[in-house]
């Protein structure tokens, strides 16, 4: 029998934050905190190519934004994923976001200066978007609600949704 170890925490209670599943997707609020410019739109332009040492492949993406959440204020967004082919050379990275042309995609991006942003937390990041024969766009899949609120609204599963909530979020995560 091995002997019981105490810390020298004593009884103290681990935090939240120390028992985070490093595999779970991130919430809503720390997607918006996390972003610079978060927008919905059409996949226009896909164009992979390699780094300069010939290591890497990333793929730029160029999508139009119908919906602006927060920054995004051109016409064009532009920014790059991890992975691409180039020739008969094909990159996949695990997590990376996937796009295709043509496609209505809700994107989280961060940026530095001089260079194209990246999506956020990977593929959590990116939303695919359905519209609906009613023209509703779908969000999937959809952002949960913390308990005290989903009993009034199980989520936000529309862009509408997202809309309505967007000044809350950007306050919420302001006061940080």
């Amino acid at each position: 029998m091995l002997p019981l170890q105490v810390s020298a925490q004593g009884s103290r209670t681990p935090s939240a934050e120390e028992f985070r599943n490093p595999y779970a997707w991130p919430s809503l609020d720390s997607l918006v905190a996390r972003s610079d410019t978060i927008v919905a739109g059409e996949v226009l332009d896909m164009r992979s190519s390699w780094t300069a040492d010939r290591r890497e492949i990333f793929t730029t993406v160029t999508l139009r934004p119908d919906r602006r959440f927060k920054g995004g204020e051109r016409s064009l967004i532009r920014f790059r994923i991890p992975g691409g082919t180039v020739g008969d050379t094909r990159l996949e990275v695990t997590h990376s976001p996937v796009f295709r042309v043509g496609e209505q995609a809700l994107v989280f991006l961060a940026g530095d200066s001089g260079r194209l942003p990246r999506v956020v937390a990977g593929e959590a990041g990116k939303r695919h978007i359905r519209i609906g024969e009613d023209g509703e766009a779908t969000i999937l899949p959809g952002f949960a609600l913390p308990e005290a609120v989903s009993d009034a609204n199980p989520g936000l599963g529309t862009l509408d949704d997202l809309a309505r909530a967007m000044p809350a979020l950007l306050v919420a995560t302001e006061s940080r």
